[in-house]
């Protein structure tokens, strides 16, 4: 049997095929056989993009619905990129709409657009899980944010009274760009909140299997 991912959010390929959701923009979508992807517009490529062209459009619905894609993302609001603002939201509302369509998660990148994140969230009403990836906001922040219905997922680099204080059942971990084992960020994610690495592992699996396979 395939196994579920542990880390949710990487941008290479997991040395256990399975292991991980590798996140990938349309063109470099190329589907390794045992392997997890999510697709998705970053809001750093949306300066020099075309993305919202009827063929691009069109071909990323096609790859959204691909078997082995888990997840739309990352997309997301960034306000210390080059792209204008309007342009970015955009984006992340199509992404989002897809994401409704398909029925599967959104996987996020929000740096300091956190009320237009929510106001969005509060226009679409989703129905499909949000997740904001590579958290490294304080534990209110954290706390405002599942409290909207968001789910959190940590890598190497966070405020470790936010992951300590989250509720199990919103929880993810990923390694994103960094080289750090996600085996060694389950280890140390444990540590902090005070259990062992193979109940962190469960729990985070029961997640994982509920988001993004919906079971």
């Amino acid at each position: 049997m395939q196994p579920y991912p542990i880390d949710i959010h990487t941008h290479r390929p997991p040395s256990v095929p399975g292991e991980a959701i590798v996140c990938c923009p349309p063109g470099d979508f190329h589907p390794q056989e045992g392997g997890w992807y999510s697709i998705g517009i970053h809001p750093w490529r949306l300066e020099d993009s075309d993305w919202e062209k009827a063929a691009n459009l069109a071909r990323f619905e096609s790859l959204v619905r691909h078997p082995q894609v888990l997840a739309v993302g990352e997309a997301g609001l960034d306000k210390l990129t080059a792209a204008p603002p309007d342009r970015q939201l955009e984006a992340l509302r199509y992404q989002a709409r897809v994401a409704e369509a398909a029925g599967k998660p959104l996987i996020l990148h929000l740096v300091k657009a956190t009320a237009e994140l929510l106001a969005l969230k509060h226009e679409l009403k989703p129905r499909v899980p949000w997740i904001i990836h590579g958290f490294r906001g304080k534990a209110q922040l954290a706390e405002d944010l599942v409290r909207h219905g968001l789910y959190l997922s940590f890598g190497a680099r966070y405020q470790e009274e936010a992951l300590r204080n989250m509720p199990a059942d919103r929880l993810f971990l990923e390694t994103d760009e960094s080289d750090t084992p996600i085996i060694d960020l389950y280890e140390r994610a444990a540590r902090l909140r005070g259990i062992t690495r193979d109940k962190l592992m469960e729990t985070v699996s029961r997640n994982v299997r509920h988001v993004f396979f919906g079971h």
